[in-house]
């Protein structure tokens, strides 16, 4: 990490020094100066990062040596941090209008301490991203990817929109920059429209459009485009550099941030122990698959799977071993549906699957496939049966997830009441045998 330079200039040794601790501790090498002249010949020497001065020096007044150092070559853009002694709002506009980058009350030093912290973070951070840049000007080509790569930034460049746009959409990239006027068919116009144009996570990364022609109008509809920022050459160094880093960290973060949501959502639909989908995610995503069996006539069938005697394997083995039987029943029962179905766990040892356009016979099929395989799959070496309940939407028939559970589970309880380890079909009668005492 390249270490940062700073200036302070303050005729008191008290102040001076808790400054330069402040900075120090921040990892700057810090250069003092009692007067404002002083300061002032030192910077002609050095090339600092930070610039400190007191608002009331005995030589020369803030607001003047504010001016003067930036007269000095090299001096237009560094931070020129004025410390006033009062609240004079004459005087700290002055200091303004000369070229103070801001004005911090002596007062007050945790304020200062952010302003430094935040400096020292732009200043040595390098990112990690890649940029898709076109320029068709070779030396200011040249001249911006230098600037990007001493950021820490991958660059792809091109001359022409064309190879920009094969590029872009095949790439993932954080930060598009590209000029406006661009010879060949496509203009830059076009590739921020082609951009702008899709959706999702690509339709969401930043924009920076640079032109010679800083005509508002023209601006007004880049903007409308989507583009996320406009900067007008002739290109000032800094400036680009500062707006980059805010454009990539802040896409970054959004990234970011939307995978913890998309992790959250997960956490919230998938059951933790046996990673399949959940009851709440049953009930999240059932409407689907019941709006599609209606509106295209299509079958829908519900299994309620259940382990039996689940209570005896808990008691006997243990209730560590009960969850290792669960977990990888968990992932063995995944084997055997299609993309388009689901499979949940409701309770306990309960399962239930949801298949898209399934017919009754069909989803005993599958059941019963799925009965004859567990006979050579022990989980967590323990030999368990199911007993399976189906029920089956169809000819126009209106239900909802909760009413066809209920059918199915009613199925399901037939079949243990016949023995276990069997399957039964929904039929009228069950829910009179539900209700038996």
């Amino acid at each position: 990490m390249r270490k940062l330079q700073a200036l302070v200039i303050d005729s008191d040794v008290s102040y001076r020094t808790t400054i330069q601790k402040l900075l120090a501790q921040s990892g700057f090498a810090v250069s003092i100066a009692s007067l404002g002249r002083e300061g002032l010949a030192l910077a002609q020497q050095n090339r600092f990062n930070l610039v400190c001065c007191s608002d009331n020096q005995t030589d020369i007044s803030g607001s003047e040596f504010c001016s003067q150092i930036r007269a000095i070559p090299s001096y237009d853009y560094v931070s020129v941090i004025v410390l006033a002694t009062e609240d004079n709002p004459r005087t700290l506009k002055q200091a303004l209008l000369a070229g103070a980058t801001d004005i911090f009350s002596k007062r007050d030093l945790t304020e200062l301490e952010i302003y430094i912290q935040r400096l020292v973070d732009r200043e040595v951070r390098q990112l990690t991203g890649r940029v898709l840049f076109i320029e068709d000007s070779r030396v200011l080509q040249e001249i911006i990817i230098d600037l990007l790569t001493d950021m820490g930034l991958d660059v792809d460049s091109y001359t022409h929109a064309e190879g920009a746009w094969e590029a872009f959409r095949t790439g993932q990239y954080d930060l598009v920059i590209t000029d406006i006027m661009l010879e060949g068919t496509m203009s830059g116009i076009t590739l921020v429209r082609k951009i702008g144009r899709l959706q999702g996570e690509h339709g969401c990364i930043p924009i920076i459009a640079t032109s010679g022609f800083d005509n508002a109008s023209r601006k007004i509809e880049l903007f409308h485009l989507g583009v996320n920022d406009y900067v007008a050459k002739p290109i000032v160094r800094e400036e680009l550099r500062q707006r980059v880093f805010n454009h990539v960290t802040s896409y970054q973060r959004m990234l970011e941030l939307r995978s913890q949501q998309a992790s959250l959502y997960s956490l919230a639909m998938l059951d933790e122990l046996t990673q399949l989908f959940n009851r709440h995610a049953l009930r999240e995503f059932a409407g689907k698959y019941f709006s599609e069996a209606y509106r295209f006539n299509r079958p829908l069938s519900m299994a309620v799977m259940d382990i039996d005697h689940f209570k005896s394997i808990n008691e006997s083995h243990g209730y560590s071993t009960g969850d290792k039987v669960l977990a990888e029943f968990g992932v063995w029962l995944k084997r055997f549906v299609r993309d388009e179905d689901m499979i949940a766990r409701w309770a306990s040892e309960e399962f239930v699957f949801l298949l898209s356009n399934c017919e009754a016979t069909t989803a005993l099929t599958l059941m019963a496939r799925i009965q004859k395989r567990l006979e050579q799959f022990n989980p967590a070496n323990v030999a368990i049966t199911v007993s399976i309940g189906i029920a089956t939407v169809q000819n126009h028939q209106q239900h909802s997830v909760n009413s066809l559970f209920e059918l199915a589970d009613s199925a399901m309880y037939r079949a243990k009441m016949s023995g276990r380890n069997c399957i039964r079909l929904y039929e009228p009668d069950d829910m009179s045998v539900m209700d038996e005492p």
